[in-house]
């Protein structure tokens, strides 16, 4: 297995991450995007025709009360593969009372509605063109001088629609310009050194087998597994023995016994309960970490491309630091595994 650095995946043009709805796929992307920020990087993030969660959460980063300076290298853009496609036949089409009557058609309606797979084309032509407009050695902050493009592509099934497009463009036109625009998405995509992949996933029975889909999928396209993002990762925090030998009278967890229902906000609770408690939340946990565990070995086992594992954050509320912290717990995963040096610290000015 090729070790992978931060700095590795940085260097692509292209990087998505997929996979399955609810796995923790967009706070991933947000906080790659800010590790790569903070370190000196600018950035594109896109979304693919969603509700804007990505937007969404950038937004709260840019709310906080002293946002960090480098978000100022993050830009964000929504693609929508119809637009996608008057975009294009405007580039082709200069004549705008032209273009204003082909939209207005009801044949262009009908054809947009009809052709399978035709926004989805369209809307990864769009990544094709950002990708190709990337300048590496520009970090000034001029519009469109972005680094990377970073993509929080669609759940698992809907992004391996939107992959897929090209390449079936490719083998239904042997020839013309369609060929010709599909031949050079495809080839991007299966650039290892242009293109690479995140699939953001859970230790868990259903997500961990929709991962496997997932990574067949990418490699029947020719596309490169980057790395595998293996999100909220619960860890025992002692041993099974260790609790089995604690001196705790056989009581009722305070939040399960009858006598616990209807006490006041400021009852004193007894400290026999609230030990027998703290034990059943221990146990709890350490059953997370045993089926986390599991799943883990499943994926290492039939998945080759590097693993890091992003830990369950128990906090009241999660929010714009909780996403920076899984970012730089990314990176620091992936340089430590490459033999990388720790990157240097931003004092939050612009590059």
């Amino acid at each position: 297995m090729r070790q992978l650095s931060f700095a590795d995946l940085l260097r692509r043009r292209l990087v998505f991450t997929v996979g399955k709805g609810g796995v923790g796929r967009t706070t991933v992307t947000l906080g790659i995007a800010l590790e790569a920020a903070r370190r000196g990087q600018r950035v594109l993030v896109v979304e693919i025709e969603g509700a804007r969660g990505l937007e969404a959460a950038l937004a709260t980063q840019r709310g906080q009360v002293h946002p960090p300076a480098w978000l100022d290298r993050i830009e964000y853009m929504m693609i929508d593969g119809r637009k996608a496609l008057e975009e294009y036949l405007g580039l082709i089409v200069p004549v705008r009372r032209l273009l204003k009557t082909v939209f207005s058609s009801n044949v262009y309606q009908y054809f947009v509605a009809a052709a399978p797979g035709l926004k989805e084309l369209m809307a990864v032509g769009k990544l094709w063109y950002e990708a190709e407009q990337r300048n590496p050695t520009d970090a000034t902050g001029a519009p469109g001088a972005h680094q990377l493009v970073l993509v929080d592509g669609p759940a698992t099934g809907h992004s391996l629609q939107y992959l897929r497009m090209p390449r079936a463009a490719l083998e239904a036109f042997p020839a013309g310009l369609v060929h010709r625009e599909a031949e050079r998405v495809v080839g991007l995509l299966r650039d290892p050194e242009a293109t690479g992949v995140v699939v953001v996933t859970l230790a868990e029975e259903m997500p961990t087998n929709e991962t496997f889909e997932m990574v067949s999928g990418l490699d029947d396209l020719g596309m490169h597994t980057a790395t595998l993002v293996v999100n909220q990762v619960h860890e025992a925090p002692c041993t099974r023995a260790e609790l089995d030998g604690l001196p705790i009278p056989d009581v009722q967890p305070i939040f399960r016994s009858p006598a616990s229902r209807g006490r006041g906000k400021g009852a004193v609770l007894d400290a026999t309960s609230i030990l027998a408690e703290i034990v059943a939340r221990a146990s709890e946990e350490i059953g997370w970490a045993e089926i986390n565990a599991s799943h883990v070995q499943r994926l290492l086992a039939r998945i080759d491309a590097p693993l890091v594992k992003l830990p369950y954050l128990f906090n009241e509320e999660f929010g714009a630091d909780e996403v920076g912290r899984l970012g730089a717990m990314l990176a620091e995963q992936l340089d430590a595994r490459s033999g990388a040096g720790p990157a240097p610290r931003s004092r939050g000015g612009k590059s």
